[in-house]
């Protein structure tokens, strides 16, 4: 951002933010560039060929969800070395489970409508899942058995799923 850019929840970045993450560990952990390329055995070329992909990835889901009234928020994309050392896309991508959205038109009126499973991760938080997840992983010890959903909260996460189905690919559920 440009120096004195007020910074609020829901603004749009100047340009794409990239970050990297293990995958091998307990959980997932932020990297940096330097440690990634030492634990990852990859060279620069290697790593900078994933990073363009990744961009090139987004700017299709971008383009293609933008026509159906939607904002790509935010995704992850998981890679492996192929044939070759040729990175090569790993998982899914584009879906509910991976990636976050926003309805076009309530953000072109000033609202933020989340069209993701974060309600799910918020309701894990409100009853303190969450904290005891992290703190069981912090301490090394074992993790908490994940408590069983609401059937309302079941229920809205089906109607999502079939909602944004419809929206993304255009097919009736």
């Amino acid at each position: 951002f440009e120096s004195g850019t007020q910074i609020e929840e829901g603004c749009k970045l100047p340009e794409p933010y990239l970050e990297v993450s293990t995958k091998f560990e307990s959980f997932d952990r932020l990297l940096e560039r330097e440690e990634a390329l030492e634990i990852s055995n990859l060279t620069e070329a290697e790593f900078d060929s994933i990073l363009q992909a990744v961009l090139k990835i987004d700017a299709i889901i971008e383009r293609e969800a933008g026509k159906r009234g939607l904002i790509h928020v935010d995704g992850k994309k998981e890679f492996a070395l192929g044939p070759g050392r040729k990175p090569v896309l790993v998982d899914s991508f584009g879906t509910l489970d991976e990636d976050r959205w926003w309805d076009d038109e309530a953000y072109a009126n000033g609202q933020i409508v989340s069209l993701s499973k974060e309600f799910v991760r918020e309701h894990y938080i409100a009853i303190g899942h969450h904290k005891a997840l992290y703190d069981a992983r912090f301490e090394g010890s074992t993790e908490p058995p994940i408590p069983a959903l609401p059937q309302s909260m079941i229920d809205k996460t089906a109607e999502l799923y079939s909602s944004m189905f419809e929206r993304l690919t255009g097919i009736e559920f």
